[in-house]
């Protein structure tokens, strides 16, 4: 399935974007901002940029449709919510807390809600081919896991559970630690594509319920068991998510261009200041 080719003007902008002066570059290298600062820049590009493409299509890609805009006051709710914020009380602490005055709060505002405009209007399309590309990754499991130091120990403790002469329940009890004793040995439920690699390819091998042979994984015997696995769907929460993920591919490769322009002379370039 082919992909959506981007405009020219936003597969490139890190062709085209000004570098920061030398003052400014020095400053932000010292800190180690550079990258956080390269990455808003681009952001707020594309968000101008974007702005555009919206007003002539709509974020559905269909002229003159599109979402409604909210009203000034739900927009700022709607964005303290995002951050765990329950009212507009709260978001003023937590702006005050930030040293930002009402318009830059509502810059902010404004600028998250046109970053999710133009990521709608560029990457939408794309997400069902991504979605079946990588679909059994996103799917969620439940196991329970304890994971033994002792090798031999690790061998003896499967034979036990795999004759019932020993509950998982009970090898938590007696030999979980740290992270796996506060668990109570549960794990999930967790994406498959969270979990370690390995590991993953392990589970995936084995279908609910079944005692999972024991797994040397990072210096540790990992003893396991399915308890669930559901497959994934392409709900709002995980196509959001992978419009992040097409969106965050393209900032990776407009960053790695503007580095690149960077290990050059800036003195050099005709858009440094």
């Amino acid at each position: 399935m082919s992909e959506v080719s981007l405009p020219p003007a936003i597969s490139e902008l890190g062709n085209h974007l000004p570098l920061p002066g030398p003052e400014l570059l020095s400053n932000l290298a010292a800190t180690e901002l550079l990258d956080a600062y390269l990455q808003r820049r681009l952001l707020e590009a594309l968000v101008a940029m974007g702005s555009g493409l919206s007003a002539a299509t709509g974020p559905s890609g269909a002229e003159g449709e599109g979402e409604p805009e909210l009203e000034p006051e739900e927009a700022l709710l709607a964005y303290g919510r995002r951050r765990g914020l329950a009212d507009l009380d709260a978001l003023d602490v937590w702006r005050r807390s930030r040293g930002l005055d009402l318009e830059q709060l509502e810059r902010l505002v404004r600028f998250e809600a046109g970053l999710g405009v133009v990521t709608e209007e560029l990457w939408s399309a794309q997400v069902a081919s991504l979605f079946l590309r990588e679909r059994l990754s996103y799917d969620r499991v439940v196991m329970s896991m304890v994971r033994i130091n002792d090798p031999d120990l690790a061998t003896e403790l499967f034979f036990q559970l795999q004759e019932g002469e020993l509950s998982f329940p009970s090898l938590v009890e007696h030999y979980a630690q740290g992270n796996d004793r506060t668990n109570r040995g549960v794990i999930g439920p967790i994406r498959l594509k969270q979990l370690n690699p390995l590991l993953a390819k392990v589970v995936r091998r084995y279908a609910p319920g079944e005692l999972i042979p024991p797994h040397d994984i990072n210096g540790s015997v990992h003893l396991m068991r399915v308890e669930s696995l559901e497959s994934a769907q392409l709900d709002e929460p995980l196509r959001q998510q992978l419009l992040g993920q097409l969106r965050g591919q393209w900032l990776l490769q407009q960053l790695s261009t503007l580095q690149q322009r960077l290990q050059g002379d800036p003195q050099d370039d005709p858009t440094t200041p």
